[in-house]
C-alpha cells in the first residue's frame, strides 16, 4: 500500500456501509434502497481494481426488506459504487416487501442482476415472480422495474418456453368489492 493512498477503496466501502448502518438504525421508516447492505456467504473474493467482489456458497443478501440468495453473488462497484449485483442459483431466489402492494413478492430464476442505478431486476432462466394469493408469472425473462413498478416477460426465442400468468380470484366478500 502506498504512503500516499492511507485507506483501500474495499476500506471506504466498508466504512460507507457502516455510517449507512448506523444512520438507518437510527430511522428505520428508510426505503430498502437507503437501508445498509449485509452480506454472508462461505467465501468472498475481492478484485478492488477492478470493482468485483464474488461471494460463493449459500450466499445472502439483505437490505431493508430485501432478501437475495444464490449459490454465487458477484457485486460490481467501480470506484466504490455499487452498480450491479448478479447472483446465480440453482435457482437464485429473492424477496421484497412491496409498500405499495402491502404484501410480499418474491422471484426465483436461474440468474437475478439487479441493477442500483435503473433500479431494475432481470431474471433469467427459469425465471417467476409471484405475489402470494394474488397473481403468478413464469417465464424464461422476466424484466421488472422497480421504480415504475413495471413487468416485462419473455418466452424463449425458440418457442418452447412461454409467458403463463396466473390469477388468484379476490377472496375479499363481493359486498365488500361492490362498495368500493
Amino acid at each position: 500500500m502506498q504512503a500516499s493512498k492511507p485507506f483501500s477503496p474495499l476500506f471506504l466501502l466498508f466504512m460507507a456501509l457502516l455510517s449507512t448502518s448506523l444512520l438507518s438504525q437510527a430511522n428505520p421508516s428508510l426505503p430498502d434502497e437507503e437501508q445498509p447492505i449485509h452480506i454472508t456467504a462461505d467465501q468472498l473474493e475481492v478484485q478492488e481494481q477492478k470493482g468485483i467482489s464474488t461471494y460463493t456458497g449459500n450466499v445472502q443478501i439483505t437490505q431493508g426488506s430485501l432478501i437475495l440468495t444464490g449459490d454465487t453473488v458477484s457485486i460490481l462497484h467501480p470506484d466504490g459504487q455499487l452498480q450491479m449485483v448478479k447472483a446465480y442459483g440453482s435457482p437464485a431466489k429473492f424477496k421484497r416487501y412491496s409498500q405499495v402492494d402491502q404484501a410480499w413478492l418474491t422471484g426465483q430464476a436461474n440468474l437475478i442482476q439487479y441493477n442500483t442505478k435503473y433500479k431494475t431486476i432481470l431474471l433469467t432462466g427459469d425465471a417467476s415472480i409471484s405475489q402470494p394469493g394474488k397473481h403468478q408469472i413464469q417465464s424464461n425473462n422476466i424484466f421488472y422495474d422497480v421504480s415504475k413498478q413495471t413487468l416485462m416477460a419473455k418466452g424463449s426465442k425458440d418457442g418452447q418456453e412461454r409467458v403463463s400468468v396466473t390469477f388468484e380470484p379476490s377472496t375479499e366478500p363481493q359486498d365488500k368489492q361492490e362498495k368500493e
